[in-house]
C-alpha cells in the first residue's frame, strides 16, 4: 500500500489479493441478501419464528435456553423483522462496499473511506453475531464436529461464515488504520509547510 496524494491503494502484487478478498466479501454479501430475501418472500418467517424457536429450545439447557425462552420467543415478531432487515443490510453493505472499493476507491475522501471501512467492520461483527446465534439456536453443539451422515456437510455454513466475516473485518480494520495514518501524516505535512 502506498500513499499517492489522496489515494491509498493496493499496488502490484497486492492487487490480486484485494480482488480475491473483495470477491469473497461480495459472495458473503450475496449469501446474506439471499437469506434475507427468502425470509421476506416466504411471508411466514416472522409469524413462524416463535414456534420454530420454541420447538428447537425444548432440548436445550443453560443460558441460551433462558435467553430464547425469556427474551426472543416472547418477542419473536420483533426479532423476526430484525433478522430480515439485518440480513439484507449486511448483504447490501458488503456488496456495495466491495463494488465501491474496486471501482471507485479513488473518489471518496479519506473521511468517506473511513466511513466505508467502518461499515464493513460493523457488518462483519453483526454478521458474526447473527451466525453464532443461528448456529446455537439450530441446536448445534459444536461447530467443528464432522457430520454423522456421510452425505452431510462436515462443517455447516453458520460455522464457516463467522470465520470469513472476522477475516474480512480484520482486513478492513487494518486498512482503516492505514487510511487514518495516511490522513494524519498528510495533515502533519501540511501544517509544517511554510506558507508562501
Amino acid at each position: 500500500m502506498q500513499d499517492k496524494g489522496r489515494v491509498v491503494a493496493f499496488e502490484g502484487n497486492a492487487r490480486p489479493l484485494l480482488a480475491g478478498l473483495l470477491a469473497i466479501q461480495a459472495f458473503v454479501g450475496y449469501e446474506w441478501i439471499m437469506s434475507g430475501l427468502s425470509k421476506v418472500l416466504a411471508g411466514d418467517f416472522v409469524s413462524g419464528l416463535g414456534g420454530t424457536l420454541s420447538d428447537g429450545s425444548k432440548d436445550m439447557s443453560g443460558f441460551y435456553k433462558s435467553f430464547l425462552d425469556g427474551i426472543v420467543i416472547p418477542n419473536a415478531q420483533a426479532f423476526g423483522y430484525l433478522v430480515m432487515v439485518g440480513e439484507l443490510a449486511i448483504g447490501i453493505t458488503l456488496i456495495t462496499v466491495a463494488a465501491v472499493w474496486w471501482f471507485r476507491w479513488s473518489k471518496p475522501s479519506m473521511t468517506g473511506r473511513s466511513v466505508i471501512l467502518w461499515l464493513v467492520v460493523l457488518a462483519g461483527v453483526f454478521a458474526t453475531f447473527m451466525n453464532v446465534n443461528f448456529h446455537i439456536a439450530g441446536g448445534a453443539s459444536h461447530p467443528w464436529l464432522i457430520a454423522a451422515d456421510p452425505f452431510g456437510e462436515g462443517v455447516d455454513l453458520d460455522s464457516v461464515m463467522p470465520l470469513i466475516q472476522v477475516a474480512i473485518s480484520i482486513v478492513s480494520a487494518t486498512y482503516l488504520l492505514n487510511v487514518r495514518r495516511a490522513t494524519r501524516a498528510r495533515a502533519a505535512v501540511s501544517t509544517t509547510r511554510p506558507t508562501a
